[in-house]
């Protein structure tokens, strides 16, 4: 089968395209035969050696995949079946024609989605679903998404806005008209917003990190949630009172179900700026790397 891996780390020029072997499923795993698969910046991190696995090279690349089902389990998919779902962390194995993971971690793929619109969702949606549920969103709470208008963050604005919080989130100016598309309630320019002056919020989900993260401190009220997701929480910048986690994503096909259920029914809109072949998964990295995608990049198989 064909397959994007790399030998050693570096920068995107140590992708290469080769040919595989087939992958073996596992008790409890479905062979998929993948359509697509998402980009994400964990996939470039991993690349270049931030995110490791104790598996020798050469290294699969990639989490998010769409697909058909190959060969399944008792209870899980049929065969012939469009599924989507994540891989787990920290091994990659979605850039390649055939792949496993868990049963437990896919869900129908959502019927009003392409396989690439699809391959936008598991890893990006499930991040911002696992750090609402984390923070406890409910209805009425101010939050503000840092990012609103990337992978992460235009999933999390939406699951935001369906349970009824009011919500704030940054963007560059091109991107602020996309936002109010999306529900949010207050767009942001982020290059001249002064949020510290404004009203202060109940959760604050941190998408970016570094500066970000520790300016987010104190735009929270007493009981506040911070919640950070591409690094750990720094306790140099801890304010007393307000409650930090980083977040770092797991598989759920259950939650992948919901949400799946939650793009049929129109309730939430998937972003992909732009669909590439397979062998240009170095010019994926490229445009990923330079923090400007709106929604998501997808790998076309």
């Amino acid at each position: 089968m064909r397959a994007v891996v790399f030998s050693r780390y570096g920068d995107e020029s140590v992708l290469e395209l080769t040919e595989r072997p087939e992958p073996a499923p596992a008790d409890g795993d479905v062979l998929v035969e993948v359509r697509a698969a998402g980009v994400n910046p964990v996939d470039w991190k991993h690349r270049e050696g931030a995110v490791r696995s104790d598996r020798p090279f050469p290294l699969g690349m990639g989490w998010d995949v769409s697909g058909v089902v190959r060969s399944t389990v008792p209870g899980g998919p049929a065969v012939g079946e469009a599924v989507y779902g994540m891989l787990p962390l920290p091994y990659g194995g979605a850039y390649q024609e055939l792949c496993v993971l868990p049963a437990s971690a896919v869900a129908p793929k959502p019927a009003r989605l392409s396989h690439e619109e699809a391959a936008a969702v598991p890893l990006a949606a499930l991040t911002a679903w696992q750090a609402l549920e984390t923070a406890g969103v409910t209805a009425g709470l101010r939050v503000l998404v840092h990012a609103g208008a990337g992978g992460v963050g235009h999933f999390a604005v939406q699951f935001a806005r369906h349970r009824g919080a009011h919500v704030t989130a940054t963007a560059s100016a091109r991107n602020l008209e996309f936002l109010r598309r999306l529900g949010v309630d207050e767009p942001v320019d982020r290059a001249t917003a002064d949020l510290a002056s404004g009203e202060p919020f109940d959760v604050v989900l941190d998408t970016v990190g570094g500066p970000v993260q520790h300016a987010s401190w104190r735009l929270l009220r007493p009981g506040g949630t911070l919640v950070t997701l591409p690094e750990p929480v720094d306790e140099a910048h801890r304010i007393p009172g307000v409650t930090a986690r980083r977040i770092i994503v797991t598989p759920d096909g259950e939650a992948l179900r919901t949400i799946g259920e939650l793009i049929d029914s129109g309730a939430v809109h998937v972003e992909v700026q732009s669909v590439l072949p397979l062998q240009e998964a170095a010019e994926a990295h490229r445009v990923s790397s330079e923090g400007r995608v709106r929604g998501k990049l997808v790998l076309r198989l």
